[in-house]
């Protein structure tokens, strides 16, 4: 059985969190050379703590307990948005650390040992769900190394400036990698609402995102009439609205969609804009939904373009499917959690995950923990330590049953 430390698994978020600390929270964009050095202070604790550590060309952070026939993998992301929380992603880091640690400690069974993970560039720098995309086979390197973010900076570029360019890329074993599990905050408010500290994840929403540009021709605001402009801006306008109006129409009450960044050129006062650009992220748990929500956003940029007389582009950027966790590890989930007195209830998750991208090709779990407030991606962002240290017993608990009793056949 693993025996966890609650009181070092807090200390190391701690002092994860120094890395381009931000007021309360933290600002650590992937491969930001905040992030690069959390990643070099991670590598020497999963060292320290005996693991077979590297970062590889993807810049993802593997610690692997030694010997191992097979092996479950638990981790999260330790980048964050600009300006967020010092818990979002890192929680998951951490708790996989200790995992691994309390293994180590305890001599765990050569049959089963786990691989602790800090997949890179999760939060949306270079379309989002970098690491662990190339690790699970989503994607080769070579397909997105030269993916651009939004402030200009191409991939490549920024794997050779970390120094991990030219590092061997390591990758999903299927004989090897038998389950993946992913500790997270809520990032929401309905466990706290509902007075549970252990949220049990039963599905995660598939995600979309893309950008749609607009192109017309700059003009003095004063002098051209609007019936001659030809305005990039009306245009992305327009299209807002009709978007909006098509998830009211055509989806479910529990889609949800955001327009987290709209750009204009040249961007001044008194001239018309002769390009827009538009990002736009959807969400929902159909897959039927997210389908006609990306055969809808060519039809309608085409439509808003037209009538103001502007040329368009759509560029599709990550589209993740809705996953459903295994229904075996859902059940032992909850059962640990039970077995350690842990108010408890199942959820969805609203949020996309790295986890998700494992689930169809093993058994796949996530636990949650509370978020106060609800809040996630802002500085506000926090979790009660009691709650930190019943989240990382559970997992304990958890990963000692599948470590002990070994895993069925997929259960989905």
């Amino acid at each position: 059985m693993l025996t966890v430390n609650a009181e070092r698994t807090i200390g190391d978020l701690k002092t994860l969190a120094e890395f381009g600390k931000f007021e309360s929270g933290v600002n650590r964009r992937g491969f930001t050379p905040e992030d690069i050095a959390a990643r070099a202070w991670l590598l020497e604790r999963m060292q320290e703590a005996g693991l077979d550590a590297a970062i590889d060309g993807a810049g993802n952070v593997t610690g692997k307990t030694p010997g191992c026939e097979r092996y479950i993998i638990i981790g999260s992301h330790s980048d964050t948005v600009p300006k967020g929380g010092w818990l979002d992603g890192a929680l998951g880091v951490i708790f996989g650390l200790e995992i691994a640690r309390a293994w180590v400690e305890s001599a765990g069974s050569a049959a089963i040992g786990v691989k602790a993970f800090s997949f890179s560039a999760e939060e949306g720098r270079f379309n989002g769900l970098f690491g662990s995309s190339i690790y699970s086979g989503l994607k080769s390197l070579e397909q997105v190394v030269e993916s651009v973010a939004d402030d200009g900076t191409v991939l490549g570029d920024a794997l050779r400036k970390a120094g991990y360019a030219g590092r061997p890329v390591a990758v999903f074993d299927p004989v090897r990698d038998i389950a993946c599990v992913e500790a997270h905050i809520e990032q929401g408010p309905v466990l706290e609402i509902n007075d549970r500290i252990i949220g049990i994840v039963t599905e995660i929403v598939g995600v979309g995102r893309s950008q749609i540009f607009f192109f017309g021709k700059a003009g003095h605001a004063g002098t051209v009439p609007m019936a001659m402009r030809k305005d990039a801006a009306a245009a992305a306008y327009e299209f807002a609205v009709m978007f909006a109006d098509f998830c009211h129409q055509h989806c479910s009450d529990s889609t949800v969609w955001n327009i987290g960044k709209l750009r204009l050129e040249p961007g001044a006062y008194n001239v018309t804009a002769r390009e827009a650009e538009v990002f736009l992220e959807y969400r929902d748990s159909s897959a039927d939904i997210l389908t006609g929500i990306n055969k809808a956003i060519p039809e309608l940029a085409a439509e808003a373009g037209a009538k103001h007389k502007v040329g368009h582009k759509w560029i599709p950027g990550v589209n993740i499917p809705p996953e459903i966790m295994d229904s075996n590890l859902v059940d032992r989930l909850e059962a640990a959690a039970e077995r350690c007195n842990a108010p408890r209830m199942r959820m969805p998750s609203g949020g996309g995950h790295d986890c998700m991208l494992f689930a169809k090709k093993v058994p796949t779990a996530m636990l949650f923990v509370p978020s106060l407030g609800g809040h996630s991606h802002v500085v506000a962002e926090d979790t009660r330590e009691a709650d930190i240290a019943l989240g990382i017993e559970v997992l304990g608990e958890f990963v000692s049953d599948i470590v002990e009793n070994g895993l069925p056949a997929k259960s989905r």
